[in-house]
């Protein structure tokens, strides 16, 4: 059996170039959701654009994201989306970028990432090679829903439950829970929350992501609770590896809009 293609080559991302920091998102149906574009697949964009932008000074330094946050004022499917990003501070520990997208020459969402740069010993660094998102772009389409081929399974809808079982696929080249994954769960659980009490499609509008700790060998679960009243459609996720003792491992904030669709 043929191994499973990286899920980055599945959202819908071509034009990669590495050195104007630009790629390009081409929304399709099963990487959309209610007539817009999965904030996931934003998320990933700007992980991706932040990586590139962080591994020009960070050289065989392991690298982690420990915090994204995008906005989508008006979610929805453009034809395509130009994402662009750029270093806003440059530390030894820590880096922080920024990533615009336009759709149509106008701006369409903005997100921004802060890196966590750890030094490796030179006999454990791997070659630069290896850690540079590869160019071209490869393509390599879903045949089925995002969250369906993940494999997220939906245990409670009122309290935003959702399970996710961590298969090598679904890791990252340190052995960890994929960024825009994580992302994923937290999207699944606020629109399942949401949506269970409004009756309902929900976009997401606002995520802001804290990656606390390393999902490694899982369930990973979520659970999802309400800012104030539900018609101001705020929520708080978080996720946990059941499989580390229950640990804690991302905290996320939502805010949503209805969906158009």
């Amino acid at each position: 059996m043929s191994e499973a293609p990286p899920f980055f080559t599945r959202y819908g991302f071509s034009d990669l170039d590495p050195i104007a920091h630009r790629l390009a998102i081409t929304p399709y149906p099963w990487i959309c959701r209610a007539g817009a574009l999965r904030a996931t697949i934003v998320a990933s964009a700007i992980d991706i654009l932040g990586g590139v932008c962080t591994r020009e000074i960070a050289g065989a330094d392991a690298t982690f994201t420990s915090d994204l946050s995008l906005r989508i004022p008006s979610p929805g499917t453009p034809e395509r989306i130009e994402a662009v990003g750029s270093r806003l501070r440059e530390g030894r520990r820590l880096v922080t970028t920024g990533v615009t997208l336009e759709s149509e020459g106008r701006a369409w969402g903005y997100g921004e990432t802060t890196f966590s740069r750890i030094a490796r010993a030179p006999k454990d660094a791997p070659p630069l090679e290896k850690l540079a998102t590869p160019t071209p772009l490869p393509s390599h389409p879903l045949e089925q829903d995002l969250a369906e081929e993940v494999g997220v399974e939906l245990l409670d809808a009122t309290h935003g439950q959702v399970r996710l079982v961590l298969r090598p696929s679904l890791l990252n080249p340190e052995g960890v829970m994929q960024g825009a994954l994580v992302a994923l769960a937290v999207e699944c659980g606020a629109l399942a929350c949401a949506e269970e009490t409004l009756g309902r499609a929900q976009a997401v509008s606002e995520l802001d992501l804290r990656y606390l700790a390393a999902a490694s060998r899982g369930p990973v679960e979520s659970e999802t609770q309400w800012i104030g009243r539900p018609g101001d459609r705020m929520l708080r996720v978080v996720l946990r590896d059941v499989g580390r003792d229950d640990r804690v491992t991302t905290t996320a904030l939502v805010r949503l809009v209805d969906a158009r669709a």
